[in-house]
């Protein structure tokens, strides 16, 4: 297995990314998830199988975040719109646009009226199992075939009940992204990167010491927050999806052994943040990395597009998995996460919306897909082998060694960030809370969601095992 490594473009993968880049596409399910009940039968005519010239004139809508989530796609998805069209005259695909910040609202009022689009957009985990869970959306494989779902591992992260009930497009990963040139300025070599966490606080304080931002953070809107914990500190101690899930429905956040490591470790890095963190939004603490005045930023969702636009810029990028301090099984893994569509209970048109989906995901569409947002496909119908970027080959080669690591918040009740990881990050920032306080904390907020959400805590325990 490789060490964790700052990368530069001298570094030569050419042998061996297409090999790797194909075994993380064959991996991408982790090995503790359950496969879904078989369903080739009940699926034959579905997805890709299905006949779109005989369900007459059709009308389709799909509502999405478009450029917000992954820039770059919008234009892509009016060419697949204008192709799916021109291949099937009898059908009209609407698309709509809508803000991030209003998505989730958007969502639940639909889900309320039951009425709204044939798809729509969505995140991986919880994200897409409660409307789920609301009766809303109706599973992959009523819509899909059985091929479609074999060529899409990333379904495994919403199996519940038997089925899975989101059809992700693309991935989000979650390296940790350098400036090389600020770490050797600092006196580092980046061919040497930590590979131990003593290592990596060794470096952090080499960093600080030269006077430079060692890490990036944003924390006002929250989300730095998230992606921080989510991203790379929460996996450390988990071994299986069930994990968290146990932990959300009767387990306690102040005092589980591997809650609190985690915390602690995070109380750890708290030096080597912007001191302005509470401050700035995301972005802005992301701006700060992009300007050249840290020396390290955590990814997010769009990480190609920014290492990229950093490249043009004439910076010097690397990648870093953060090294590992707990003994999880996702601990040393990168995380990735698939977001996609789902088709609506509602839909008088879910077998077209199905063939739509999967005619996003031929081998030559999703090629498209790449090369305009950077982002890697969820589907094994994608040949990474034409991958050229450097990081993305590093990122392709750490997947295809090991894939366990989703992103931990899919597995958590949305209050749990909001009220829990975003307040005790903007806490710990303010000196205002502890890692004992923050760990009660996080208690006292799944305590509230619990007694408030009994029918949430039941989906939870029926989401355990698959």
């Amino acid at each position: 297995m490789a060490e964790s490594a700052f990368i530069g473009s001298e570094i030569d993968l050419a042998e061996e990314a297409a090999p790797a880049a194909t075994t993380a596409a064959a991996e991408t399910q982790p090995a503790e998830e359950t496969q879904p009940a078989e369903t080739a039968e009940a699926a034959s005519g579905l997805g890709s199988e299905f006949d779109v010239a005989s369900a007459g004139d059709v009308t389709l809508t799909l509502w999405w975040l478009g450029d917000l989530e992954a820039p770059g796609i919008e234009p892509w998805m009016d060419e697949m719109v204008t192709a799916f069209e021109a291949e099937y005259p009898n059908v009209t695909v609407e698309t709509t646009l809508y803000e991030t910040g209003k998505w989730i609202q958007t969502q639940q009022t639909a889900c309320q009226s039951k009425s709204g689009p044939d798809l729509w957009y969505n995140w991986s985990g919880t994200w897409s199992l409660e409307p789920a869970w609301k009766g809303c959306t109706v599973p992959n494989e009523e819509f899909l075939s059985q091929a479609d779902l074999d060529a899409n591992p990333s379904v495994q992260e919403t199996v519940w009940e038997g089925n899975t009930w989101v059809f992700p497009l693309y991935k989000f990963v979650y390296p940790i992204v350098v400036n090389l040139d600020l770490i050797e300025q600092a006196g580092l070599d980046p061919n040497a990167p930590p590979t131990t966490w003593d290592e990596w606080m060794a470096a952090l304080e080499q960093i600080k010491a030269a006077g430079i931002t060692p890490i990036a953070l944003g924390l006002k809107d929250g989300f730095g927050g998230e992606i921080a914990a989510a991203g790379q500190l929460e996996k450390q101690w988990v071994n299986d999806p069930d994990d968290i899930k146990q932990l959300v429905i009767d387990g306690d956040f102040a005092t589980d052994p591997g809650w609190t490591q985690w915390i602690d470790y995070t109380f750890q890095l708290q030096p080597y943040f912007n001191e302005d963190a509470n401050s700035l939004g995301f972005a802005e603490g992301l701006a700060l990395w992009q300007a050249g005045k840290t020396a390290m930023v955590f990814g997010a969702p769009g990480v190609q597009s920014v290492i990229k636009a950093a490249q043009e810029a004439g910076m010097n990028v690397g990648l870093l998995r953060m090294p590992a301090f707990g003994d999880g099984a996702w601990a040393d893994s990168l995380v990735n996460t698939g977001n996609g569509f789902q088709v609506t209970e509602w839909s008088e048109n879910k077998e077209v919306a199905g063939a739509f989906l999967a005619f996003l995901q031929q081998p030559e569409n999703l090629e498209k897909l790449y090369q305009a947002t950077g982002n890697f496909p969820a589907s094994s119908n994608w040949d990474p082998s034409t991958v050229t970027s450097p990081t993305d080959q590093l990122m392709l080669e750490w997947l295809g060694e090991k894939n366990t690591a989703w992103w931990a918040a899919n597995y958590t009740p949305v209050d749990l960030d909001v009220n829990g990881t975003f307040v005790v990050f903007q806490k710990m920032m303010a000196g205002e809370i502890d890692a004992a306080g923050s760990a009660e904390l996080y208690q006292d907020v799944i305590e509230k969601w619990r007694q408030a959400n009994p029918d949430a805590v039941a989906n939870f325990q029926s989401w355990l095992g698959t």
